[in-house]
């Protein structure tokens, strides 16, 4: 049985909804000012006043009384066109049409006054102007409320209602035309293969979609350089596999053919080399492979020098058979807020790099302090370094230097790099202890501005040696 699927919102439809919304919103508020103007006791009596002013001075300005009877009565007419005229009893000049009284008569001077009167049965508001002759009276019946909201509503419903279609034709032209160039640009982007990521090429005609159509370019951009990467990866692991790979399948060969000597021991020996090399390659791109798309770990306020001692402590045993001097200068407590294991992912791998690449007899100082908020770990040598021209290199995939016989994948210097970039940290090369060899510079912000305060006693700061 097949769920009811409700059909996505549309741009257009949420136009329309809005321009019925504000259309309803200004229906109600003229309707309630209108209203109030014209039942309001003050505008009713300024209107009615209004009037009874005109029709006086009318009225005074004849030149005999059945002048001002004329006047008046075509005063009665304008008020009332479509009522005909009712003789109110007792006064055959006053008569009430369609709700509106008016009455001409002959008086003396009163005081202009308003009130209401009660008619027939119907109340009317009342507004007296007098002269040194006359004096007006004119009444309007206080319509009903229903009737008169009824009456607004249809005068004004019908001029509010052809704006509607008016603005509505235009907005949805405007709309349409607005949305082609992200209809072409959505064309544009379907008529690809899956492996074009080159930039789409699309000049767009407003100024609002040139935001959107360069932040697909750098999109397509981005995805071009990682893929690129990420070929020259697998073709870098295949390649750097393969050596391995041959080793072990040709001394399995010679294991089999060997019963026993010499010959057996060497090609046992080869093999368990390649084993290990292989072994160390697939375990470093692993490790590449995580810094590079696992979710970062969360930030824990940690003791950093007791983290790097460990660290030491697992790598002395392979210093010392290279007779390697390892060393660790730092402050006994240093607590920072940091990536706990991208931090061993980084020491572990320096550490590797300089015991292998330094030499026998060198000398390896790890050295770690805090410069405001921001970490610096340091692993410095005095082996034969890296040539200048390799200096800009080192950090690359699979790039070893030149002249080196020690083992290696050339991916520890660049796991390196992702995970301090992990942390938003930063790796650089700098001079070895004493000029010689190099020095690899490793600097950390604190994670978060209030996930603790890194802080180093520097009257217990001391060195120790493995």
């Amino acid at each position: 049985m097949k769920g009811n699927t409700a059909s996505p919102p549309t741009l257009a439809r949420r136009v329309v909804l809005a321009l019925l919304l504000a259309f309803a919103v200004i229906f109600a508020l003229n309707l309630a000012a209108i209203y109030w103007q014209v039942t309001g006791q003050a505008g009713v009596d300024a209107r009615l006043r209004a009037r009874a002013q005109t029709l006086l001075a009318a009225v005074d300005g004849a030149a005999s009384a059945s002048e001002a009877h004329a006047i008046a009565a075509a005063v009665r007419a304008i008020l009332n066109p479509s009522t005909g005229s009712v003789t109110m009893p007792g006064n055959p000049r006053a008569q009430r049409q369609g709700g509106v009284l008016v009455l001409l008569a002959d008086a003396a001077p009163v005081a202009q006054a308003a009130a209401e009167a009660l008619h027939e049965g119907r109340t009317l508001r009342v507004v007296r102007a007098a002269s040194a002759r006359w004096l007006v009276t004119i009444g309007e019946e206080k319509p009903g409320a229903g009737l008169l909201l009824l009456k607004i509503s249809r005068d004004m419903g019908s001029y509010l209602l052809v704006s509607f279609v008016l603005v509505l034709v235009a907005i949805r032209l405007a709309v349409t035309r607005g949305l082609r160039p992200l209809r072409q640009l959505s064309k544009a982007i379907t008529a690809r293969g899956p492996d074009d990521l080159h930039p789409l090429g699309v000049n767009p005609v407003y100024a609002e979609l040139t935001p959107l159509a360069g932040a697909i370019d750098r999109l397509l951009a981005q995805l071009r350089g990682k893929l690129e990467t990420e070929r020259g990866f697998v073709q870098d692991a295949a390649h750097e596999l393969r050596t391995p790979l041959a080793v072990i399948s040709a001394q399995a060969r010679v294991l089999a053919a060997t019963p026993g000597g010499p010959a057996r021991f060497d090609a046992e020996r080869d093999m368990d080399r390649a084993i290990e090399r292989a072994s160390r390659l697939i375990h470093q791109l692993l490790a590449l492979a995580q810094v590079d798309s696992a979710p970062a770990h969360e930030a824990r306020l940690v003791d950093v020098a007791l983290a790097v001692r460990h660290e030491l402590a697992l790598l002395a045993p392979a210093a010392m058979a290279r007779g390697v001097e390892l060393s660790f200068d730092s402050p006994d407590v240093l607590m920072h807020a940091l990536d706990v294991p991208a931090l061993q992912s980084i020491v572990q791998n320096l550490l590797a790099n300089a015991i292998s690449y330094a030499g026998e007899g060198a000398q390896v100082v790890v050295g770690l302090g805090v410069r405001g908020d921001i970490l610096v770990l340091s692993v410095a040598d005095d082996g034969p370094g890296i040539a200048p021209a390799q200096h800009s290199e080192v950090f690359e995939r699979f790039r070893r230097g030149s002249g080196i016989d020690a083992p290696g994948s050339g991916l520890g210097l660049a796991i390196v790099r992702q995970a301090a970039a992990r942390m938003k940290g930063t790796v650089r090369l700098a001079p070895g202890l004493g000029g010689k060899g190099c020095a690899f510079v490793t600097e950390l912000p604190r994670a978060g501005s209030r996930s603790g305060s890194a802080t180093a006693d520097a009257s217990h700061s001391k060195s120790t040696t493995c």
